[in-house]
C-alpha cells in the first residue's frame, strides 16, 4: 500500500447526529464493522493515518484498537480502502492541503449516507433509572405521503413502541432525541407530536412492556 499524507475529515454535521453516531457505536457491539467505524471516524472529524486518530470521545473504540496491535495495520488498510470507496461514490470530496493533511469534507450524498446508518442502527435503550412516565407519540400525516407515514410506522414498531391506534404510538423510556431525528429523517416536522404522559392504567399496553419494565429501577 503506498504512502500517504494523513487524511483529516472536516464535518459540517449537526452536533445531534454526531452524538447518535457516538451512541450506537459505543453500545451497539454488532455496529461496529469497517464501515461503520469509518463513517464514525468522519462524522467526528478524526484523522486516518496508520495510528487512526479518533477524537478522546471515541477513546473506547481506540482501546479495543490497542488491545489488538497485531491487527492494527489489516484494520488500517480496511479503513484506507473504505475511505476510497465513500471518495468514488461521491460521498467525500477533497477541500484543501493544509498542515500536511489532506483535508476531506462529507458531500450531501455522504450525510444521506450517515443519516441512513443511523436510522438502521436506531435504538430506544433502558435507562437504569425510569422516571415512570410515558412517551406518546401522536402523528398526522397527509395521505400524499402515505409511503412515508408506513415507514415511519415500521420503524416505530421495530423501537417496539406499542401501537394504541393507528397513528398513535406509546413507549416508557425516554426517545425524544429519537423521535426528533425521525421527524428530520423522514421530513415530517408538523406532523408528529410527542406527549408526556405521567400515568398508565391500560392493561395491554403494561402486558406489552412488563418484560423491560421489570430489568429497570423506577425513581422515587
Amino acid at each position: 500500500m503506498p504512502i500517504h499524507k494523513p487524511i483529516r475529515f472536516e464535518t459540517s454535521l449537526e452536533p445531534s447526529l454526531k452524538k447518535h453516531i457516538l451512541r450506537i457505536i459505543k453500545e451497539n457491539p454488532k455496529a461496529k464493522t469497517i464501515l461503520n467505524a469509518t463513517l464514525a471516524l468522519i462524522a467526528t472529524g478524526g484523522i486516518l493515518t496508520f495510528g487512526v486518530a479518533f477524537p478522546n470521545i471515541l477513546g473506547q473504540i481506540e482501546k479495543i484498537r490497542q488491545r489488538q496491535k497485531r491487527k492494527s495495520y489489516e484494520e488500517y488498510r480496511k479503513l484506507w480502502r473504505t475511505f476510497n470507496l465513500l471518495k468514488q461514490k461521491h460521498n467525500l470530496e477533497f477541500i484543501k492541503e493544509e498542515d500536511n493533511y489532506l483535508v476531506y469534507g462529507i458531500t450531501e450524498n455522504g450525510k444521506k449516507k450517515i443519516k441512513k446508518f443511523i436510522f438502521d442502527e436506531l435504538r430506544v435503550n433502558a435507562p437504569k433509572n425510569w422516571d415512570g412516565n410515558w412517551r406518546l407519540i401522536i402523528f398526522d400525516i397527509p395521505e400524499t405521503q402515505r409511503r412515508i407515514r408506513d415507514s415511519l410506522r415500521r420503524k416505530l414498531e421495530d423501537l417496539n413502541f406499542y401501537q394504541c391506534q393507528k397513528s398513535v404510538w406509546i413507549h416508557p423510556f425516554p426517545c425524544t432525541e429519537e423521535i426528533e431525528f425521525l421527524k428530520d429523517f423522514f421530513n415530517i416536522k408538523p406532523f408528529v407530536k410527542v406527549f408526556l404522559v405521567k400515568e398508565m392504567t391500560d392493561g395491554r399496553v403494561l402486558y406489552h412492556f412488563k418484560d423491560i419494565l421489570k430489568k429497570v429501577i423506577l425513581k422515587k
